[in-house]
């Protein structure tokens, strides 16, 4: 039997660029937040690269300031990995700064990205995040946090407009669906970047697709993951807000 978790978790949410978590799991994030669980909120890249007109180090810089000002709605820590957009690359240097994000927040679970998702960084911080994830428990693998005493359930928040993702898990977002919508609004470059580039206007995608999920399990607006399981990621516990 399924039990809903009664303790107070620390969630830990791992996007590639800096609006990511924003589009896919912000409404459950801010759940975890009003219940009074703690959020904390990861990015691998600085997100230099999605403009057409503003420089790459001038556009990193904003876009940083752009997801702190995000993390501010839920009182939460936003930590930047340094990645340039586009040069993630799965090697050991990138696993070690991944184990470290990790300790750093010392979470009892990770809301990442699926490894199906549309773009190489998604895919790379997915497989980071999963590979990572059991090296945060190791002690003799030494990097500047120290060990943590457990190894993080992960979930796979949705890809990019749903596209070859099957739920098997709901949160109904509907009560903290407008603070998604406030976080994604502090993005301001990329509100003009989507929209010049593919010609989308991401306020009403975010609904549309809040909407989609919702309609599927009865909800108004809802987001949807999948639970990545394996060996020492199993328990009876929801742990979904």
């Amino acid at each position: 039997m399924i039990q809903k978790s009664k303790r107070r978790l620390t969630v830990l949410g791992i996007g590639a660029h800096p609006d990511d978590l924003e589009i896919s799991c912000a409404g459950t994030l801010a759940r975890y937040h009003h219940l009074g669980h703690e959020v904390v909120m990861g990015v691998a890249c600085e997100g230099d690269k999605g403009h057409r007109h503003i420089a790459p180090d001038e556009l990193g810089k904003i876009r940083i300031e752009e997801s702190k000002k995000a993390a501010r709605h839920l009182n939460s820590p936003v930590y930047n990995m340094g990645f340039k957009d586009g040069e993630i690359e799965e090697n050991l240097a990138s696993r070690w700064r991944m184990v470290d994000l990790i300790r750093r927040a010392n979470p009892d679970l990770i809301i990442t990205h699926h490894p199906a998702d549309y773009h190489a960084d998604h895919v790379a911080v997915s497989k980071l995040a999963v590979d990572a994830s059991f090296m945060v428990s190791v002690p003799h693998i030494i990097t500047e946090y120290p060990a943590i005493d457990k190894v993080p359930q992960i979930y796979f928040m949705d890809n990019y407009a749903g596209v070859n993702f099957a739920p098997t898990e709901y949160v109904d977002v509907t009560e903290t669906f407008f603070l998604k919508e406030k976080m994604l609004a502090e993005h301001v470059s990329q509100i003009d970047w989507l929209r010049d580039h593919d010609n989308m206007d991401i306020m009403e995608f975010i609904k549309i697709c809040g909407r989609f999920r919702g309609f599927q399990c009865g909800t108004e607006y809802a987001e949807g993951f999948i639970r990545y399981i394996s060996s020492l990621r199993v328990t009876p516990e929801r742990l979904l807000p």
